[in-house]
Parts: structure tokens; C-alpha cells; sequence
């Protein structure tokens, strides 16, 4: 019998460019089939407290934030939404992660307002989530009337001068250069002109999946969450926004005493360092 243990391997982050803010981890108005999230109950109220947020944000004075990102479920329900924005605007600027169906001609111009509001020069930036740039095939996997609320939020933005991010998760799994172009295709006749920039493009992510990593090889260099980033959630530090509800991803209580190592236990890190391009974050520029 071989008694071999095999340790999971350590991921040392070296600095940290961005933090994620989970702003609730189950409130959210759509159910998408490929969600990574495990919906239990549709009425939850599990926001962090705007209390919190402060806390853990004024423990980040020696530290080079680029970018806060406000994740979710889906962060615009949250209803301290604007009052946390605003505090976050103060440190960095800040990437909302969003399905988009709260954003209205009313809000974007809202949300244009508080931009200019902070004198940092700090942005806002808008990740919004579409899975395909035909109507039906989205809405099959992110429900009926998505796709009509998500071209109306690009638009909004477009129209106040915001430059959103499509995220996209490959679902149907087609040539990465095809699905940029018909997107592109789609953007340009809504009067949004795109840049490969403005696409990310996310895998399938399947939690089932087989665990395959390399316990000898060094992934501190790879562009991976847990590399550069921590998550503040209601029940603490984990290393990135996927294992915000599992243990093996707690790194600490709050920003005072968080663990800078990580340990890659799971299917999706697996899948992540496969992917070896961020699935929340931005690129940063060299």
C-alpha cells in the first residue's frame, strides 16, 4: 500500500493589487444555470454590514490597492450599495461585478455623478455578465428578458461615457476569436465600439471536476486570484471569490492578521490555474 501524502501546493502572494468585497453571497435576481453559486433560500438577507466594510478598508493603509471589486451574488441589491461605493471610490477605483438589471438610463447617469464626485481620479468600472450575443441562447442559461436588460444597461453606460466589460462565460464553448467578434459585431451596433479589452472570457467552471495539479510546480507567477488578491466576505478573509463559502479558502478574521499563503485543495483551482488568466480580476498594466 502506498501511504504517500500528498501535499496540496502553496501559492505565496507577493503583493496585493486588489481586494474583492462579496457584497452578499446568496442575494441575487436571476438563477443562472452555470452560477458557481449553491442557491439555498431567494428571500436570504446576507449583506455584510456597511460597518464591517469600513473596519477592514482602513487596514489597507500600507497596501497598493489598484482595484476594489464588488462581487456578489449580485452587489447593486445590497442597500448600502451607493454608500460603499462611494467609501471604496476613496481607495482605489472600483470594478462592479453585475448582472446589470438594475442599471436604467436613471442610474447610470447616478452613477456617472458619483464618479465625478471623488477627486482621486479614481473609476468605475463595470464587469456585466452575458453569456451570448444571440437573445435566446442567453437566455436559456441566465432566464427570460436578460438579454433585453443587459443591452439596455450597455447602452446607459455607453451613453454616459462608461466603457463596461463584457464577462462571458463560455458555456457553449466556441472559438474564443468567434465569440470576441460576433460580440463585437453586437456592441458595434448598439453605437459601443469594443477593444478585446472590453471582453473577458470566463470557462465553465464545474465543481465536479477532477482535482489535477502538479504538487511540484510553482504557481506564484501564474494569474490566478489567490496570487494577488483576498476576498472580505461576511465570515472573513478567503483567498479568492469561488471558495468564499468553503474553509479550505479562509485565510483570517479580517485584514488585520489574513494569511498570504494559499493552498490549492480544490477542483476549482484545478481549473483556474488551467485557465491561467484571471477570472475575476483585471490585467494589470505593466
Amino acid at each position: 500500500m502506498n501511504n504517500t501524502i500528498v501535499k496540496a501546493p502553496c501559492v505565496n502572494m507577493l503583493k496585493m493589487d486588489s481586494i474583492f468585497i462579496e457584497m452578499t453571497a446568496q442575494n441575487c435576481n436571476l438563477r443562472c444555470k452555470h452560477c458557481y453559486i449553491d442557491f439555498k433560500d431567494k428571500k436570504i438577507k446576507d449583506y455584510i454590514p456597511l460597518e464591517k466594510v469600513k473596519q477592514n478598508l482602513s487596514m489597507l493603509n500600507n497596501e497598493n490597492i489598484q482595484y476594489i471589486h464588488l462581487t456578489g451574488a449580485e452587489p447593486m441589491l445590497h442597500p448600502d450599495f451607493n454608500h460603499i461605493l462611494r467609501l471604496c471610490l476613496k481607495y482605489s477605483s472600483v470594478v462592479i461585478h453585475t448582472n446589470a438589471m438594475n442599471i436604467n438610463d436613471k442610474k447610470a447617469r447616478f452613477l456617472r455623478k458619483v464618479e465625478e464626485e471623488n477627486n482621486l481620479n479614481h473609476e468605475i468600472i463595470f464587469m456585466i455578465s452575458i453569456d451570448h450575443y444571440i437573445e435566446k441562447e442567453n437566455d436559456i442559461l441566465r432566464g427570460r428578458g436578460a438579454y433585453r436588460k443587459v443591452i439596455h444597461a450597455i447602452q446607459s453606460l455607453s451613453k454616459y461615457e462608461f466603457n463596461p466589460i463584457l464577462s462571458i462565460v463560455n458555456h457553449y464553448n466556441i472559438n474564443e476569436i468567434e465569440l470576441k467578434n460576433n460580440f463585437k459585431e453586437l456592441c458595434s451596433s448598439l453605437g459601443f465600439e469594443t477593444t478585446d479589452l472590453n471582453f473577458k472570457i470566463i470557462p465553465l467552471l464545474n465543481k465536479e471536476a477532477k482535482y489535477e495539479i502538479d504538487s511540484d510546480k510553482n504557481y506564484d507567477s501564474l494569474n490566478i486570484e489567490c496570487a494577488n488578491s483576498r476576498t472580505l466576505t461576511i465570515n472573513g478573509i478567503f483567498s479568492c471569490p469561488l471558495l468564499s463559502t468553503d474553509n479550505r479558502g479562509k485565510c483570517g478574521s479580517d485584514f488585520s492578521d489574513y494569511s498570504k499563503k494559499s493552498y490549492l485543495e480544490t477542483s476549482y483551482c484545478s481549473q483556474c490555474i488551467n485557465h491561467n488568466n484571471y477570472l475575476f480580476s483585471l490585467s494589470l498594466p505593466e
